[in-house]
């Protein structure tokens, strides 16, 4: 049938075609979204923009939002050459930060690409930075290293990584630039999954962000000091209007922290407990928000991106303007919006303002109305196509016939019709409709279905094979009889599941949706656990009911799932043509026991701090040094009158500067972890576990490199005082004043170089200065020692010689030296048999010693400018060792594409963390990346036993084969995750019950220093022993 326009429908239905269809016509206020943005930043330049809900809950007014995204469009812009038009991906969490990302693109002429980096995965992100053909990927610099992992090869992107406390905030440009903005160019691009196939980038413009949030009802009331949350997974389109929708009319965004362990419903009730606006999906509201006394502050709830069900409208509507919203992202977020009332259908609502909905039939043309058909949106909101894909935008995408303005239609996928009171009825997703014994059936009609059985709060119907199965939850008990009593009475014989099951929660995805892959998951895994049990039971003819779990089924889940997203326990039943059969038969259970679930941290959060942060073994090691000192110095002042001694203070600087350097001295080292790991494991394990704390001795080095610069401080003073008054007892010269200041300024540049977020940023010019700064302060010392030493002593009549060897900080600057120069004096260039792994990792093999496990080795094709520190790995009954070298910086990368055959490596192979292992019978080995190398001498030594939790990306791929079956080998409950196709494990929820399944004693983390600290936090916060390299450790 070919295009009939209206001409076809009877008069009546013609008329009310054009009057139900299309929505009212309204001017825009702003036709970019920046600004609409400039004009609240003019009016209420104080009001706040922004609420962290977490930590310090930082706020931002819109004055200094606008400074902060100006300094982000200039930097963009002016350092790294952004052209109007181009696309930024922005890889963030919530944070202020994020908010300053999304309009210094768009000040800067860009389209933003909004990719939460906690969530989406490396390969995921990959094909974002080449499918938008980003020139830059603007990131939060905890995400640059996945960032770093996830551009394609034969992408030039630039990676912008700014973080809280970046200089930029503080030297930036923070006037606006001058560029122009219309109307039809682009603000955002959406990745969407879809159904099959890649995620798609959907390309939405200024003018159709305006047009939606700009307008009632979707503007949903928002204007200055009305507090809206942002919960929503970031690279969901709704929340987009969580954030543009706030900032564009004045409101106050109120971002929720991150997930924690265990559970994010206490973040989730932080934010929305002060709220007054809540954007989310009808199974977000009904996980957060499910009963209305519970949150008497909110005022507005708008659900969309899946059916809502009437009971949760019902529940809210009473009390509120209770929104039921439908719209892809393609319309620009939404296209239609309807305000509840309990006792009338749950509709989705009439066409927003500038906005016409048309119901079509498969050729496009309008069906009766009151007539089922697809959804066809057409007006501002739509938005310009997919990405890099015009057959796809040319099938989706139509001429708008029906409002002859040279404007395009999209067609929707959802099925729809026309209410009587002009209103329209969601009948679910084209693709929904599927054959059940050849008729065909709307999924979503059945869900709904069982939603409307009392108790039922949430429902999932899917196609399984050639049947159809249905997941429910409910608030409470469910009659089963009494359930397919009901959906015999609206839904036909064809139309009814033929299994059941009833869940704690429906799992649900990062961005707020019905987790449907992992429901499938589930029933694959049940189909396949029934084919074995038929395959035992060989002697039965036949197994007619699927086997029963009344207890916990784990799935495995994608990482950003909470507990709370995890697939519950859950009862099973089979629906046959005689009825309900329950099968509840013990001995047909899949899993004994109840799944581990991560318990609550002991304790109070300011005791958990101070015992865990504040006074960890590394504090406790300088404090106790520091403290020593004191009481010297306190001793000193007691002990002497008319000034403090010269040389009393130069030992003390001289001493504390033995401890800190020796206490980096490989052969002191190796031998304080050898000491530590004596014990037997018969011993009782609080002792073991104190000894292992012995990686912690670098709080001995920073207290006593602190200390001596303090004495040295003391020294410069006191000296320059006695210099002055001209002292007879202590007679000192210009020269030693002089120098004394010389290697006071060394010092304080060396210990301004080592605070750690300096040193975290300048970890090159710490390097540096360390080395070369502390040669030059050591050549410093014995001069002053000489040159004060010979001052001194000529009052006295005494020999130099005589007076320098007397000295004890003579012969402690002896030792010192000593300590610096035995490791420069192993300086050798040796062999190195290259083994490539992949294009992200290399194995290097050396044959000059073999270390015991445990220990690490540094190497470099610079001995002058940087050294580098690798865990060996030593097989069983085999001479040499290797390491594991992988992409993470430019030296690495260099090393990988260029393998080298020598290379420079001093001193002798020091210990590490997991020199400790010995001191347990079992332990629980948790690895990141290329920190699986230090756990492979554990592993293959097999002296301990130990279970491995290993997150990588493409694992074999990556560190092939060798590496991967030693690993499996290990334990049979230790776990490979694969994060490109797995995504990003719960750690702590992972180590948690692997901990406890295993029956092991301690935990050892090997990983970077963010993962690192907060997973040995949130263990030890359990009880659970853990262990791992801090900083400085």
């Amino acid at each position: 049938m070919s295009f009939q326009s209206i001409q076809a429908l009877s008069p009546g239905d013609q008329i009310l075609f054009n009057r139900f269809g299309r929505g009212q016509t309204y001017p825009l206020a702003y036709d970019t979204v920046t600004a609409a943005f400039d004009a609240i930043v003019e009016s209420y330049p104080y009001s706040t923009a922004v609420r962290e809900c977490y930590g310090f809950e930082r706020t931002i007014t819109y004055a200094e939002l606008d400074w902060r995204s100006n300094i982000i469009a200039n930097h963009l812009i002016g350092d790294h050459g952004l052209q109007p038009g181009q696309r930024v991906v922005c890889v963030y969490s919530r944070c202020i930060e994020m908010c300053a990302f999304i309009f210094g693109v768009m000040k800067a002429g860009g389209q933003y690409v909004p990719i939460d980096g906690a969530v989406m995965v490396e390969e995921s992100l990959e094909h974002v930075i080449r499918d938008s053909e980003a020139p830059i990927v603007l990131c939060l610099s905890n995400f640059r290293e996945k960032v770093e992992r996830s551009l394609p090869e034969s992408s030039q992107a630039r990676i912008v990584a700014l973080d809280t406390v970046d200089p930029i905030w503080k030297k930036g440009d923070t006037r606006a630039p001058s560029v122009d903005i219309g109307p039809e160019d682009g603000a955002y691009v959406i990745y969407t999954s879809g159904t099959t196939g890649k995620p798609k980038g959907v390309d939405v413009k200024h003018e159709g962000t305006c047009n939606t949030l700009l307008n009632e009802p979707s503007k949903l009331g928002i204007t200055v000091g009305t507090n809206v949350a942002c919960v929503l997974m970031l690279g969901f389109d709704m929340c987009a209007w969580e954030i543009l929708g706030t900032l564009m009319n004045g409101g106050t965004l109120n971002l929720r922290g991150p997930s924690r362990p265990g559970g994010d419903r206490e973040v989730w009730n932080t934010c929305l407990s002060r709220v007054d606006v809540v954007i989310t999906t009808p199974s977000g509201a009904q996980k957060y928000l499910p009963r209305q006394a519970e949150y008497p502050n909110v005022k507005t709830i708008a659900v969309g991106g899946e059916p809502c069900p009437l009971s949760l409208a019902d529940e809210w509507a009473p009390h509120i303007n209770f929104w039921n919203v439908c719209g892809p992202t393609e319309i620009s977020i939404l296209n239609t919006a309807h305000l509840h009332k309990v006792g009338t259908k749950l509709a989705i609502g009439k066409p927003n303002p500038n906005t016409n909905v048309y119901i079509l039939d498969e050729e496009q043309n309008p069906v009766k109305i009151g007539e089922p058909g697809l959804m066809w949106v057409g007006g501002l909101g739509v938005s310009r196509g997919y990405l890099n894909s015009p057959k796809l935008t040319e099938e989706r995408y139509k001429v708008d016939k029906f409002a002859n303005d040279g404007r395009m239609m999209f067609n929707t996928g959802d099925l729809g019709r026309w209410l009587d009171n002009g209103t329209l009825e969601h009948l679910g997703r084209k693709d929904d409709q599927v054959k059940i014994k050849g008729c065909r059936v709307e999924l979503d009609g059945v869900s709904s279905s069982i939603e409307k059985f009392p108790s039922v709060d949430k429902a999932c119907a899917l196609k399984i094979g050639e049947e159809l199965w249905a997941f429910y939850s409910a608030s409470g008990a469910v009659n089963e009889t009494a359930l397919q009593k009901h959906l015999a009475t609206c839904l036909n014989h064809y139309a009814r599941p033929s299994k059941l099951i009833n869940m704690v929660v429906v799992p649900l995805t990062p961005g707020g949706k019905i987790d449907k892959k992992a429901l499938k998951a589930l029933a694959e895994e049940k189909l396949e656990a029934s084919r074995q049990l038929t395959e035992k039971a060989a002697s039965e003819k036949r197994l007619t009911n699927i086997v029963v779990s009344e207890k916990p089924m784990p799935v495995q889940t994608p990482p950003q799932y909470s507990k709370e997203n995890e697939l519950p326990g859950m009862n099973h039943f089979d629906i046959t043509e005689k009825g309900l059969k329950d099968d509840t038969s013990s001995t047909n259970e899949l899993m004994d026991g109840k799944e581990i679930e991560l318990p609550q941290k002991k304790g109070w959060h300011g005791q958990r701090w101070l015992r865990h942060k504040g006074l960890n073994a590394y504090r406790k090691l300088f404090i106790f040094v520091f403290m020593i000192n004191v009481f010297a110095f306190i001793g000193m002042i007691y002990g002497t009158v008319g000034g403090l001694p010269i040389d009393g203070l130069a030992t003390a600087v001289a001493a504390n500067l033995l401890a800190s350097v020796a206490f980096r001295q490989d052969h002191v080292v190796n031998t304080v972890f050898w000491l530590a790991t004596r014990w037997p494991t018969s011993a009782p394990l609080w002792i073991r576990r104190h000894f292992a704390r012995c990686y912690h001795m670098g709080g001995i080095h920073s207290a006593g490199a602190v200390s001596a610069t303090i004495w040295w401080i003391i020294f410069a003073v006191q000296s320059t005082m006695y210099f002055v008054n001209g002292s007879q007892i202590y007679p000192i010269n210009a020269a030693t004043v002089a120098l004394t200041f010389v290697v006071l300024a060394l010092f304080l540049a060396i210990l301004v170089m080592s605070y750690p977020s300096i040193r975290m940023k300048m970890h090159d010019q710490f390097e540096w200065t360390h080395r070369f700064a502390g040669w030059t302060a050591l050549v410093m010392v014995w001069a002053h020692i000489v040159v004060s030493t010979a001052s001194i002593s000529q009052a006295s009549d005494q020999p130099l010689s005589l007076a320098l060897s007397q000295s004890p900080a003579m012969w402690l600057v002896v030792f010192i030296t000593l300590s610096i120069a035995l490791p420069w004096m192993r300086l050798r260039q040796v062999n190195v048999i290259p083994e490539p792994l992949s294009n992200h990792a290399v194995r290097l093999h050396f044959d000059f010693c073999t270390p015991p496990p445990g220990r690490g080795i540094r190497i470099t094709d610079s001995p002058l400018r940087e050294w580098h520190a690798f865990a060996t790995i030593t097989e069983p009954g085999k001479a040499g060792f290797s390491i594991i070298v992988s992409r993470a910086g430019d030296w690495t990368g260099r090393i990988i594409e260029n393998p080298p055959t020598k290379i420079w490596t001093r001193g002798s192979p020091a210990s590490g963390v997991l020199r400790v292992a010995p001191l347990f019978k079992k332990i629980v080995l948790v690895a990141t990346g290329s920190g699986i190398g230090p756990c492979m001498p554990v592993i293959m030594a097999g002296k301990v036993s130990c279970c491995v939790f290993w997150s990588t990306p493409n694992p074999e791929k990556t560190y092939g084969e060798i590496i991967l079956k030693a690993v499996q080998a290990t334990d049979a409950g230790s776990v490979i995750w694969n994060t490109r196709t797995q995504g990003r494990p719960n750690m702590a929820l992972e180590a948690y019950k692997m901990y406890k399944e295993s029956g092991a004693e301690c935990v050892c983390v090997i990983s970077n220093k963010v993962v690192t600290t907060k997973l040995i936090y949130d263990l030890e916060t359990r009880g659970v022993p853990a262990f791992g390299p801090i900083w400085d450790s």
